[in-house]
């Protein structure tokens, strides 16, 4: 099994390089080329991958993984065109993109223009964000928390335990949605980050974390479906109106 020698400080050097590399091949189409994740931050251990960005003027470069002295290396490459839109009219990369944008460790480029994409990513005033979210929350969460009740149903404890996980993670970028908000950390520390949000479901962190822990269906089903409920009763409170159609007429196709 790999696993990589690179120390901390090898791997900033590793993006340093890769970068003289990347400006002398390609030169100005490369706006923007940093380092992310636990490399970026100085945290990386032998098993962790080296995360890197490209913000390009158009798709000459491809974003690829490869593996360099046994880690991962995985090269995301955006055009500065869709990096904008995704920032400008809010979808479920929207929170993505802004904690990319939030911790990368700039190695090339304009360092002023991270701050300039941000400030894209909040110039719809709230009601317009609103709008923008409303459409997007029925791929959210609903069709996991479907998942857990079939699974239990069917008495499959392995399906239902991973959809609590789909829950989990889809409740968060709604959450990132909602409260014009996101995360920086992957898995549970990233799910931790939104405990501070303003607008939560009742009981979230307690929910959350039984969730996240449960195993057999006893445990899942119950915080499951208090979650929900909670998290139902949280979208009538901001004023979200997520429509239950009854009628094929009715459905706006």
């Amino acid at each position: 099994m790999l696993h990589s020698t690179m120390e901390p400080a090898t791997r900033i050097q590793f993006g340093r390089d890769l970068a003289a590399r990347l400006r002398d091949r390609y030169g100005a189409v490369i706006l923007l080329f940093g380092m992310l994740g636990s490399s970026a931050r100085g945290e990386a251990t032998e098993w962790s991958d080296v995360d890197l960005l490209a913000v390009t003027t158009d798709a000459t470069i491809a974003s690829r993984t490869l593996i360099y002295q046994g880690a991962p290396v995985v090269l995301h490459v955006i055009s500065e065109a869709d990096l904008t839109a995704a920032l400008r009219k809010p979808g479920l990369s929207w929170p993505y993109w802004m904690g990319v944008l939030a911790e990368v460790r700039p190695l090339l480029g304009d360092r002023a223009a991270v701050a300039r994409w941000q400030a894209l990513g909040t110039e719809l005033d709230d009601t317009e964000f609103q709008q923008a979210v409303e459409p997007l929350l029925p791929e959210l969460v609903f069709e996991s928390y479907g998942r857990i009740r079939s699974s239990a149903a069917r008495n499959n404890r392995r399906d239902a335990a991973h959809a609590a996980v789909e829950v989990i993670y889809e409740l968060r970028t709604a959450l990132c949605l909602l409260n014009r908000r996101y995360v920086t950390r992957d898995y549970f520390a990233g799910i931790e980050q939104t405990f501070a949000f303003r607008l939560q479901p009742d009981d979230y962190p307690t929910l959350v974390t039984q969730l996240w822990d449960a195993h057999e269906l006893e445990a899942i089903v119950p915080p499951a479906g208090k979650l929900m409920a909670a998290y139902w009763r949280l979208l009538a409170a901001c004023g979200l109106n997520i429509p239950n159609y009854q009628r094929v007429n009715d459905l706006p196709l």
